[in-house]
């Protein structure tokens, strides 16, 4: 029997067990095995049934009482876990869990500081692991906002796995925030040229170029990490981003279709796609890919936003109004209104045309175009204390907006 078919086989006698009211021996071994299996399935309810039978027969085990800490913890029941911590501190000072998990619940009550003094300690155990330790400490840090020792503690991450993701992306995260762009680029030409085959870093170099506009660039550090990871979905999107940036469409489409080769489809792919060939000047393809992004995806505001746009372009409004219509049966969208007044007005329809225009300020923050154009309606049709009503409230929002006291003088 392999180890998967002997956790089977456990957890089915152990739930037979419940059915039953059968007493089954479980040794101490089995019991941790059960409630770290329905922990990792996040069957959170069983965890605590298994837990309550085994600390029965295995009141002071330290491994179980650990576990009742964690599923305290995932219970929001704080003060428990921290009482039950500070206990097991003193029946098992030896155990580097216990520092780990004291962190863990004084960064839930958002005492951060707390959390680092806890990792602080966890270092000093002989079976700490200080790449774990070190992530976790540069996330309070960022709690923080210190995002000097954030990045110093990335770096230290670092420097003892360099091939750390999270480090990686910690520490570019602390570069931003701190302002220091281009000490962020030095530090990922440095580690690319030092770890050649880090292809996050090179990822991460290209997107600095990109920010840049350094597109060329990006592309050759882009190439370096398809090389080593030809599945790497995020250097394909930013390969056709750059693409796209520098007008070699046929190039960025491409690179889009190859994320189709190697992922399901995507509406962000479809989309991205579509507008490619909306560049390209190739409607009829855009609007066929618009299409599919909706039909992966109907939630995806945007294609139907793009869609009805090339409607109105090409001079047909009853065909994005159609399209609208589609659009708001699945999603209330304050842009989608927006649109939906704006094609009634084109169709000389303004008193449909102003309940769109309220829903939509309705639904977001204010549009300044939109409030003038329904104050206008407004004013149109002699709702005059809604017209003052819409121009006084926009002038809070708006205080420098010449069109708005322009309005408000007429008379």
């Amino acid at each position: 029997m392999n180890e998967e078919e002997r956790y089977d086989d456990i957890i089915k006698r152990f739930e037979a067990m419940l059915r039953t009211n059968e007493n089954i021996f479980f040794d101490l071994e089995d019991f941790l095995e059960i409630v770290d299996e329905y922990i990792s399935l996040g069957n959170f309810n069983m965890a605590v049934k298994a837990l309550e039978i085994g600390l029965e027969q295995y009141p002071d085990n330290v491994e179980l009482l650990l576990f009742r800490v964690e599923l305290y913890s995932f219970d929001d029941q704080l003060d428990k876990a921290h009482a039950l911590i500070q206990q097991l501190k003193q029946v098992a000072p030896d155990r580097v869990e216990i520092p780990m998990l004291e962190a863990e619940l004084c960064s839930r009550k958002h005492q951060h500081k707390d959390a680092i003094a806890a990792l602080q300690k966890a270092l000093q155990f002989e079976e700490a692991d200080p790449v774990e330790i070190y992530e976790i400490m540069t996330v309070e840090y960022l709690y923080l906002e210190d995002y000097r020792a954030a990045l110093d503690t990335s770096l230290k991450t670092l420097k003892l796995d360099p091939d750390s993701s999270t480090a990686l992306y910690n520490a570019v995260t602390c570069f931003d925030l701190l302002d220091e762009t281009e000490k962020a680029v030095r530090f990922l030409e440095q580690h690319v040229e030092k770890y050649p085959f880090s292809e996050v870093g090179w990822s991460l170099l290209a997107k600095k170029y990109i920010d840049k506009a350094q597109y060329q660039k990006a592309i050759s550090a882009l190439d370096y990490a398809i090389a080593i990871d030809d599945h790497f979905l995020g250097a394909y999107y930013d390969k056709a981003y750059a693409y796209t940036q520098t007008k070699q469409y046929d190039k960025a489409l491409e690179c889009y279709r190859l994320t189709l080769k190697i992922a399901d489809p995507t509406a962000f792919t479809y989309y991205h796609i579509a507008q490619i060939y909306q560049l390209k000047k190739e409607l009829n393809n855009a609007v066929h890919y618009y299409f599919k992004a909706i039909e992966e995806d109907p939630g995806y505001y945007k294609s139907w936003i793009k869609l009805i746009n090339i409607k109105l372009e090409q001079g047909l409004p009853n065909d994005a109004l159609s399209i609208t219509h589609k659009a708001l049966e699945v999603i209330n969208n304050q842009e989608l209104f927006e649109l939906l007044g704006k094609i009634y007005l084109l169709m000389n329809e303004p008193q449909k045309a102003v309940p769109a225009f309220e829903m939509s300020l309705k639904l977001g923050t204010p549009s300044l175009p939109v409030i003038l154009q329904l104050a206008d309606l407004y004013k149109q049709n002699n709702r005059l204390d809604d017209y003052r009503s819409l121009l006084l409230e926009a002038r809070n929002n708006f205080p420098e907006s010449d069109e708005i006291k322009r309005r408000m003088l007429e008379k």
